[in-house]
């Protein structure tokens, strides 16, 4: 009966020498994942504020210029929300929080609306990430050097120059 103790024990420590630092990988990733899921809404709604904040400084400035043209933004539900300009530059965009990533999809040209069927969409995709101090940010999916945003504001910039750009 002491042997089989014996064995147990040196399997039990076996067992914690050898997947000790899996185990703690796997815990650290489950933490991440409860920031995203409890932190990603907040970051993604503080991120459309910001944008429509932008949006309403822009209108501000243009007020009175040819290029002056009405921003809508309209919330479709707690994780998306379409932006539509209608010219000067046209753009029709949809911004969608879903499982750990913001994807924006949009179209634009420099001049007015044509056919919208006809333009280009492109699409980007930042995937939140979690700092070793828990401090919930977003990055690009892809590149070679991904940038990344720290702030919901940071990515509403982001998001305000890709759509304006010329």
């Amino acid at each position: 009966m002491e042997m089989a103790k014996e064995w147990i024990e040196k399997l039990t420590q076996e067992i914690k020498d050898k997947n000790r630092e899996a185990a703690l990988e796997f815990g650290r990733q489950q933490h991440q994942q409860d920031i995203i899921a409890s932190q990603g809404r907040i970051f993604f709604s503080d991120m459309v504020r910001a944008l429509d904040d932008n949006f309403t400084q822009i209108r501000r400035l243009l007020q009175g210029d040819p290029t002056s043209a009405e921003i809508a933004t309209a919330t479709t539900g707690a994780t998306q929300v379409r932006l539509t300009r209608s010219r000067f530059p046209w753009f029709d965009a949809h911004i969608t929080h879903d499982e750990g990533k913001i994807t924006l999809e949009y179209a634009k040209e420099l001049g007015v609306a044509g056919d919208p069927a006809l333009a280009q969409t492109k699409s980007l995709i930042f995937h939140f990430k979690v700092a070793p101090d828990d401090k919930l940010s977003v990055q690009d999916a892809f590149g070679d050097t991904p940038r990344s945003y720290a702030t919901p504001e940071d990515l509403a910039e982001r998001i305000t120059g890709i759509l304006f750009s010329v």
